[in-house]
């Protein structure tokens, strides 16, 4: 379950990554926010640091028997519980950026994030 997890989030991040670091502007489209030249900026390390993370992810996806490889799922599986639950914090406040991509985003890492979290509870038994 731990490899499929550390794909299906691998394909994930890069889907997301790639495009925001290329062209940010329909991101902040999709939260309905005002774009200035930090916040491009912002948005585009935050491709490069998600889309960095695929490529560990999906690197890492068949070495989870070594302790880099569950490191890296470890690591991952920490950044999908907590972005789920950041993104989630931020749409249910009621903002103006509390756009359906925030809840569809939210939702989708906290998903992965729990599965990750079930996926360490029960490894080995």
């Amino acid at each position: 379950m731990l490899r499929t997890l550390m794909l299906v989030s691998g394909v994930f991040e890069a889907l997301f990554g790639l495009p925001v670091l290329i062209a940010p502007n329909p991101f902040f489209r999709a939260l309905e926010a005002e774009s200035s030249a930090s916040g491009v900026f912002a948005v585009r390390v935050l491709g490069a640091a998600t889309l960095a993370l695929a490529v560990a992810a999906l690197l890492a996806s068949n070495e989870l028997d070594s302790k880099g490889g569950l490191a890296a799922a470890y690591g991952l599986g920490l950044y999908n519980v907590l972005a789920g639950g950041l993104i989630l914090w931020r749409a249910a406040a009621g903002s103006p950026s509390g756009t359906a991509a925030l809840w569809g985003g939210g939702l989708i890492h906290a998903t992965i994030g729990a599965l990750f979290v079930y996926a360490f509870a029960t490894r080995g038994k």
